[in-house]
């Protein structure tokens, strides 16, 4: 990953990025869990996460202020309304892809969400390398995403050599949780 124009990189940040395996044919089985994710002093805690697919996200407000959550990423729509102090409202996400919410009354809150379609994936390591077990053979795609860069996709057939992909570091740094291998 290398920083875009006016950003910057801290030590180990690569270990942010996800890359997940999706095969071109057959069915694969994901294993979807319940995360919370809670809005804390104007802000989501934590800013970026990545879920499997089916995967329930409660939303607790910690603030002493109403929020209004949205999302208007197509087939992940939803509107919240007003949610007070202590409440908590749960969703499924029934789509792959990234999903952008955000707060109706506080512009700057954003949450970058990656619902992720497939088991086949793996962390970064600090040194930018990652390995997936497991794969299917046959041709398929790589996702590589970073919540500070834009997905990016790779065609690959199983089994495949060494791949190489540069992400570009385009917003600032938020506090990501990655669930591989369904960590809660």
């Amino acid at each position: 990953m290398v920083a875009g124009s006016g950003q910057s990189l801290t030590p180990g940040e690569v270990t942010d990025t996800l890359v997940y395996f999706v095969p071109k044919q057959g069915k694969v089985r994901v294993h979807p869990g319940t995360y919370t994710i809670y809005t804390v002093n104007m802000d989501f805690r934590p800013a970026a996460m990545a879920i499997p697919l089916g995967s329930t996200v409660k939303f607790t407000n910690l603030d002493q202020v109403l929020h209004n959550l949205y999302s208007a990423t197509p087939d992940s729509t939803f509107d919240f309304q007003f949610q007070a102090s202590g409440q908590s409202i749960a969703h499924a996400f029934t789509h792959a892809g990234p999903v952008l919410i955000s707060c109706n009354v506080h512009r700057s809150m954003e949450l970058d969400l990656l619902v992720v379609p497939t088991p086949y994936m793996a962390q970064v390591s600090a040194n930018g390398s990652f390995s997936l077990h497991g794969l299917p053979p046959g041709p398929g795609t790589l996702y590589f995403w970073n919540p500070r860069a834009a997905l990016s996709e790779q065609p690959v057939t199983v089994p495949a050599d060494a791949v190489e992909q540069q992400l570009i570091a385009m917003k600032p740094r938020v506090a990501t949780e990655l669930n591989v291998g369904n960590k809660r």
